[in-house]
């Protein structure tokens, strides 16, 4: 039988700790990371969800500019026109809103951003937010 004495004890003891410290930073640090990427997806689903809501609060007021348009008896013609110049317009804000989102983002954030148009970032924001309500219901 071999016998561990107290120098063999002392060098698995100090072996033990120092790659317990060093499996505790490198772990810590991993989770902060993972936090991280996790709490960026979520700023980003709000932040994508407040411009949809924009959005939907924009297509209220176009219904209610349409109305007074027809209400002050403007002609079709000129409806058309207005309502083609309001499309152009929020067209450009949607792109534009995308566009500053992406490139103002960090650089280390920028690979967490798939999408660079509008529509793609609808895809994203309805993937989010179906996989957010997958794991609410996974929790009752």
């Amino acid at each position: 039988m071999y016998e561990v004495g107290t120098h063999e004890l002392m060098v698995f003891v100090v072996l033990g700790f120092a790659l317990g410290v060093f499996t505790s930073f490198y772990l810590t640090r991993l989770m902060e990371v993972l936090h991280m990427w996790r709490m960026f997806r979520d700023v980003l689903t709000h932040l994508l969800l407040m411009c949809v809501t924009i959005m939907e609060d924009v297509a209220f007021l176009k219904e209610v500019k349409r109305k007074q348009m027809v209400d002050a008896k403007f002609t079709p013609a000129q409806i058309t026109s207005f309502e083609e110049f309001d499309e152009h317009s929020l067209t450009n804000w949607k792109e534009s809103v995308i566009l500053s989102l992406v490139t103002k983002a960090p650089r280390a954030f920028k690979t967490m951003m798939p999408f660079t148009t509008w529509p793609e970032a609808v895809g994203f924001l309805n993937k989010e937010l179906k996989a957010a309500t997958v794991v609410r219901e996974e929790e009752k």
